[in-house]
């Protein structure tokens, strides 16, 4: 039980529901007031402006908590100025006196899965005001209030801190390949090049239907969303496997081998796996038989000609590299003793990563604790 008075979200504040303007009322030419739509337009803390309004409809003010209301339920941002704001939003004003926003902010981040859990609809789930409305929530006095929302800044600043020297050591990764190798789409360094399927075997996966007769086995299943989070050199686990049978379906590759999404939104997603798997038919997978190329040198190459290979890709429904578009594709070759120069630099940057995100997990177990601490 709270040590605090538990009150109604309705009682602390006020709920603006959003509304969306004419089409023709918003633009990108900075004629208006910013236009928030929905999560997508979410930054970090602060909302980011891709459309500004002249005639708007529902307007939001300085330091209301923007709450999405759906598609996904309870994105947040704060407003850092007078806003319009979309059917996919709401405002949450916080009462003089009563509340504090920064406060009502971090109690709804808390209460995500309450929010997910109140809403309604068949074809996509949202909630509306009456819930939000009803929503308890602990209501400490105004000065702890601020006290908590502080204290929680403090911590998410941390947090945000290490994930900066993360980018930034993405960023020295990047600028030491093109600083040795330079761009290896135009070859500007004119080292010797090859094609793919000269130094690679290049395989295309396959995948056994329906999945879910085939799931429950202990043969890692490799899907595009083992890959999106962590480590972005090497693959070291799945979710899911699938039975013996369902190898026969598929295509099974060995450790060490590099797989790359060939199509749609994942294009040019790479990693290096550490076990021996299956892929389904959105991977390929490369295996070098050369000794004149190095595993981490090529993934990093692949990596930096993703948006080469979105610009050729074949067009039709989503873009997509076959096996023999990437087996004649043109890869830079330059000495393999710098290839090994680069992979050396490449794993003490990782080394230092893995201490930053040692840290960030650190960071972001302490802001949980502290949550759960002020609000449950």
């Amino acid at each position: 039980m709270s040590k605090w008075e538990m009150v109604k979200l309705g009682d602390v504040c006020d709920i603006n529901m959003g509304q969306s303007p004419g089409s023709e009322s918003y633009n990108e030419e900075n004629d208006g007031i910013p236009f928030y739509q929905g999560n997508a337009d979410f930054g970090q803390i602060h909302p980011n402006v891709r459309y500004y309004c002249n005639k708007p409809t529902k307007i939001a003010n300085k330091d209301d908590v923007l709450l999405s209301v759906r598609a996904p339920i309870g994105a947040l941002n704060i407003a850092t100025e007078k806003c319009c704001i979309g059917r996919g939003l709401c405002a949450i004003t916080q009462k003089e006196n009563t509340s504090h926003y920064k406060y009502l902010y971090y109690i709804l981040k808390f209460k995500n899965s309450e929010l997910n859990a109140r809403g309604t609809g068949s074809t996509f789930k949202a909630i509306n005001k009456t819930n939000l409305l009803s929503i308890k929530i602990p209501l400490p006095p105004l000065d702890i209030q601020k006290h908590i929302a502080n204290t929680l800044d403090k911590t998410q600043e941390i947090i945000n801190g290490h994930k900066k020297q993360l980018e930034e050591l993405d960023h020295l990764i990047k600028a030491t390949f093109y600083d040795m190798f330079g761009d290896p789409v135009t070859n500007e360094k004119g080292w010797n090049e090859c094609k793919l399927g000269d130094v690679c075997t290049i395989v295309r996966g396959g995948s056994p239907r329906p999945i879910q007769k085939f799931l429950g086995g202990t043969i890692p299943w490799i899907k595009i969303g083992d890959a999106t989070k962590g480590d972005d050199l090497y693959l070291t686990s799945t979710k899911e496997h699938i039975i013996e049978e369902g190898v026969k379906k598929s295509r099974f590759i060995k450790s060490e081998s590099m797989i790359f999404a060939n199509c749609g939104v994942s294009l040019g997603f790479a990693r290096i796996i550490t076990f021996d798997g299956c892929i389904h038919d959105g991977w390929l997978a490369f295996d070098i038989t050369s000794n004149d190329l190095n595993n981490i040198f090529l993934l990093k190459q692949i990596n930096e000609k993703t948006e080469y290979f979105r610009r050729t890709a074949p067009s039709g429904t989503q873009p997509n590299l076959n096996t023999t578009i990437m087996k004649n594709t043109s890869i830079i070759v330059p000495p393999v003793y710098l290839q090994n120069k680069f992979t050396q630099i490449v794993n003490n940057i990782e080394q230092q990563k893995s201490l930053v995100k040692q840290s960030i997990t650190e960071s972001e177990t302490l802001f949980n604790s502290l949550m759960s601490k002020y609000f449950d």
